[in-house]
């Protein structure tokens, strides 16, 4: 069962339609304070509510005939031509100066036993070269000579560790590359925020993608929260003018080009109308120099902090650990199973230095 906003009930049938078939059933109809009306619908069969009396066309009835979607199949969504341009004119460029400025690491001591060690429990993982560097001098202010309190006080030197702290006036904004994990991520966090706290509230902008609605409704029924389907910035907007949340709110969007403008205008669009932190997830493996030319796009519309994914695939988590480093971006959480209810972990030092430790690549046992 899902939520949508819209200002008027056709508009909002139109909406529920799109989303869950030309079979979507009407549950129930809402009339909002701002005038607006919210409409709970469904694609299970059930007896429509009674419709409200036809509301009186007011000066922002127009917008519904205009259709916005800021995301297309196609790469390079246009949301809005003056924001697009205001954007995305040198992303590119100023991400290519951003990595063309960085130092070259220090050449690492070998003859050092201590050195050594950290760089065969690090190198494997894909550790680029400055960061092992920097954690190799990280490793050097541990006050035990062991290897497992010298990785530790490496990444606690290092890294910047700030776990999300939910606020129903500040949503939390995943945002990221197709297939990194948002929407799981988004389950995860409200299912969090449920334990302790006032019921969470999510929204998705992530409409156009193949099953994606599927996966939303599952997610919602089973967390049993409210589940709002955004097909514009003004849909944003409306929820949290119209909802007031007491809870997390949490906004899923699409995978999307950090270098195409459009998509950058689109996730701006949707971070202004909900008023939204944004948070980059990526998976803890895959292509290291890609994920660094990622973080330092996407601190283009204001990411401080990544949620780490599939810890629980893979051995190697390099390449997720030198984009946080070299986009200088926090570690919010880590991700380590598939299920909604638990695996998304705080983010701590002690954490990063027990799964390297316990899974050095190449090992068996």
């Amino acid at each position: 069962m899902m939520k949508f906003i819209a200002s008027s009930l056709e508009a909002g049938k139109k909406k529920a339609r799109r989303a869950l078939g030309k079979d979507a059933t009407v549950v129930s109809v809402r009339e909002l304070p701002s005038g607006d009306v919210e409409i709970t619908a469904s694609d299970k069969p059930a007896p429509s509510a009674p419709e409200p009396a036809p509301k009186a066309t007011f000066a922002g009835a127009a917008r519904d005939a205009v259709d916005e979607g800021p995301f297309k199949m196609a790469a390079g969504a246009r949301l809005n031509e003056s924001i697009e341009h205001r954007f995305s004119e040198d992303a590119l460029a100023r991400v290519t100066g951003a990595l063309a400025g960085g130092k070259t690491a220090a050449a690492l001591d070998m003859s050092d036993s201590a050195v050594k060690s950290m760089a065969e429990i690090l190198a494997p993982h894909g550790i680029g070269e400055r960061l092992l560097a920097a954690l190799v001098d990280g490793a050097r202010q541990s006050a035990i000579d062991e290897d497992l309190y010298r990785l530790e006080t490496a990444f606690e030197k290092t890294f910047q560790f700030a776990p999300l702290h939910f606020a129903p006036t500040t949503p939390i904004m995943l945002v990221g590359p197709t297939g990194a994990g948002k929407t799981s991520c988004a389950a995860k966090l409200a299912s969090a925020a449920s334990q302790n706290g006032p019921k969470p509230m999510m929204m998705t902008a992530d409409v156009g993608r193949a099953g994606a609605v599927d996966q939303i409704r599952a997610y919602s029924e089973a967390l049993n929260v409210s589940y709002f389907i955004l097909e514009s910035p003004l849909d944003a907007a409306q929820v949290m003018r119209n909802e007031r949340p007491a809870g997390a709110v949490i906004l899923d969007t699409p995978g999307v080009s950090p270098y195409d403008g459009g998509d950058v205008a689109a996730l701006r669009s949707f971070q202004e109308a909900a008023g939204a932190e944004p948070v980059l997830v990526l998976p803890a493996s895959g292509d290291a120099a890609e994920y660094v030319d990622w973080a330092h796009a996407f601190r283009e519309i204001g990411v401080n902090r990544c949620i780490l994914t599939k810890f629980d695939a893979t051995k190697r988590v390099g390449a997720g650990l030198c984009a946080a480093f070299e986009g200088g971006l926090a570690l919010s959480h880590f991700s380590e199973t598939p299920f909604i209810t638990e695996g998304l972990l705080p983010a701590t030092p002690e954490f990063l230095a027990r799964r390297l430790i316990a899974s050095r690549p190449g090992k068996v046992g």
